[in-house]
């Protein structure tokens, strides 16, 4: 099912993101305590932050996180004021691919999905094909739901004016795809390098874990606290949020 975190504020390190938390993502990975479905996140990882140049990079590894030796050395080398990343558990029929490893990336687009599309099969692939145009759908290399959710953003994001009205309008039509045979379990989180984009939504289905805590003129957003002593603050079910380094600026329900 994967779980995420994603981080916007003062310039950190990756290995503070990443490693340096009780529950960091890393433990998460083989330890996660409110996951809907699976037990563990084994199944690669990635993260993505901004260069020098505010150019999006991002680092894969089908690998589970745990068993990667570059991450204490990548840990102590990167720093940024933005940190996304995804720990994996594939769901059955999905393939370990370094095109399924989120966070996916588009131009200055930053996309990453902790949930499950079920069943993700031909049907609903299909359904998807439907509205997408061929130049979004011939950027789909892989064969996970997150790819598809990714392309539909993209098509939403070049008729609406904010990314947040395109998170709007892409669950909306997300809903016809599903319609009643398909559940949902919907948390997105995207940069365009200058605020954070989280939703948390389900269709069919129950919302999926996720928090936010500012700290520092910092925020944080997590399928799971990383740190039991902070004042995390639970993610409202079915809605959308803007946030900047000073904290939310933009607030929906879906």
């Amino acid at each position: 099912m994967c779980r995420l975190a994603a981080y916007l504020g003062t310039e950190i390190s990756l290995s503070a993101f990443l490693q340096e938390h009780e529950h960091s993502l890393i433990q998460q990975s083989w330890a996660p305590k409110e996951m809907q479905d699976g037990t563990l996140n084994a199944d690669g990882y990635g993260v993505a932050w901004l260069a020098e140049n505010n150019i999006p990079c991002r680092y894969k590894n089908v690998l589970p996180i745990w068993s990667d030796t570059n991450l204490n050395s990548l840990g102590r080398s990167l720093s940024s004021q933005l940190w996304l990343a995804n720990v994996r558990g594939a769901t059955p029929g999905q393939g370990i691919s370094e095109a399924n490893t989120q966070p996916f990336i588009k131009d200055n687009l930053i996309f990453t999905h902790n949930g499950s599309l079920k069943p993700f099969n031909n049907i609903t692939k299909a359904r998807f094909l439907d509205v997408l145009p061929n130049t979004i759908s011939a950027d789909i290399t892989g064969d996970s739901d997150s790819l598809y959710l990714f392309a539909l953003l993209q098509l939403h994001l070049q008729n609406q004016t904010s990314i947040s009205n395109a998170l709007i309008s892409a669950m909306k039509d997300l809903k016809s795809i599903c319609s009643d045979s398909v559940s949902a379990l919907l948390n997105i989180v995207i940069s365009d390098g200058d605020s954070l984009y989280a939703c948390r939504h389900a269709l069919n289905a129950n919302c999926p874990s996720l928090y936010y805590l500012f700290k520092e003129d910092n925020v944080w957003l997590a399928s799971e606290p990383l740190s039991p002593n902070d004042a995390w603050v639970t993610f409202p079910e079915h809605s959308i949020i803007r946030f900047n380094r000073s904290g939310v600026i933009e607030d929906y329900s879906l």
